[in-house]
């Protein structure tokens, strides 16, 4: 994109850390045409790690919060870091960390707009999501300001430009994360059903839990539920599970070394989102040539081809789940191998790193142009 005889132009890339996976594979392809300042900001208490997920050859700085992103005592740390994105005078700014509530209102005030793309992940704060009413008072507010955004699915897309057209709105998809590969196989003796991610209420692991009893009491004896990720308060889905049920849970962040084997052992991931934008899970599920069982919400029509790539359940009904995973479990043996070769095939063709970077270029070269 940029040609040898120009200086590369300079862009500030700032990531959050619960986004690093989505950049990791992107910024440093950029950073081939572009001169990138990348900061990626550790919130308070995580355990994400920079290290392992990012090559060291890309130089990056890492600043960590002080504060939890609600304590007002982070204003002055905010304020240090739009200072910095101020004075380093930089041609364009992509961010997609929000810092609610305080980050934007100082952000706005220092940084013009005009040279920032933001990269929204929910156009639409799910319900149930954290801070679910704020984060939509919040985005509101910011949308007003933004004028250039990236999200990730094409259904996002038409929803940004109903819901504020006359920005300029880009769509390009979630990278496939490569964690790395894996020798681990799933069970030849059962069906292993995967609930991979942050348990969050609109995710609906009690439907799939309740969907897979019920299937279990049906006479369904050869199957298994796996349930790997970290949760807030998992007490009342602990309290669903009925004493003797084949199911495995695994509540805490799951470390990225972790990642190719928790996928790689099961046969099918279970995303039951009541509401949701697009999911990095499933791309995942997908990187690892796994089928997945998803909502007939309309952020998934996108990347699922009922009975090619996965299966579509009626949203938020039991019934339906359960019966999609009975039908699931009859043509197991003699469907899934071809599962898995649509999967290859589709990923080789939606998903192709070099396309979604020659997205970003578009759109980064589009605003560097205003």
């Amino acid at each position: 994109m940029t040609q040898k005889n120009n200086p590369k132009k300079r862009i500030c890339w700032i990531t959050p850390d619960y986004f690093l996976l989505v950049d990791s594979n992107i910024v440093p392809m950029l950073a081939d045409d572009y001169d990138i300042t990348w900061i990626i900001i550790n919130t308070k208490n995580s355990k994400r790690r920079v290290e392992g997920v990012i090559s060291d050859k890309l130089p990056n700085r890492e600043i960590n919060l002080e504060y939890k992103q609600r304590d007002p005592r982070i204003i002055a740390q905010f304020f240090r870091i739009a200072m910095d994105v101020r004075k380093g005078d930089y041609d364009l700014v992509y961010i997609s960390f929000h810092g609610l509530p305080y980050f934007f209102p100082i952000f706005f005030s220092l940084v013009d707009m005009k040279k920032v793309i933001y990269g929204t992940h929910n156009v639409s704060t799910p319900k149930g999501a954290s801070n679910e009413k704020m984060m939509r008072a919040y985005h509101k507010y910011a949308y007003k300001k933004f004028r250039h955004y990236h999200v990730f699915s094409k259904f996002q897309l038409d929803v940004i430009r109903e819901m504020i057209p006359g920005k300029k709105h880009y769509y390009a998809p979630i990278a496939l994360k490569d964690y790395g590969t894996s020798n681990a196989t799933p069970p030849t003796d059962r069906i292993r059903f995967l609930f991979f991610g942050y348990i969050r209420d609109y995710k609906r692991l009690d439907l799939l839990i309740k969907s897979f009893q019920e299937l279990y009491h049906s006479g369904v004896k050869n199957i298994e539920l796996y349930i790997a990720g970290n949760c807030e308060n998992w007490k009342p889905y602990e309290a669903l599970i009925e004493e003797g049920m084949p199911i495995v849970s695994r509540i805490e962040i799951i470390p990225d070394d972790d990642i190719p084997d928790t996928v790689a052992s099961s046969h099918y991931m279970v995303l039951p989102y009541k509401d949701g934008a697009q999911s990095a899970v499933l791309t995942v599920a997908y990187q690892y040539g796994k089928p997945v069982i998803v909502s007939d919400i309309e952020s998934f029509k996108q990347f699922v081809t009922e009975g090619e790539t996965g299966f579509v359940f009626k949203n938020g009904d039991q019934e339906s789940l359960t019966s999609v995973m009975k039908k699931v479990v009859d043509q197991h043996e003699a469907h899934y191998d071809g599962l898995k070769q649509n999967i290859k095939a589709y990923i080789e063709e939606e998903f192709a790193i070099g396309k979604i970077v020659d997205r970003y270029k578009d759109f980064i070269e589009e605003t560097l142009k205003g």
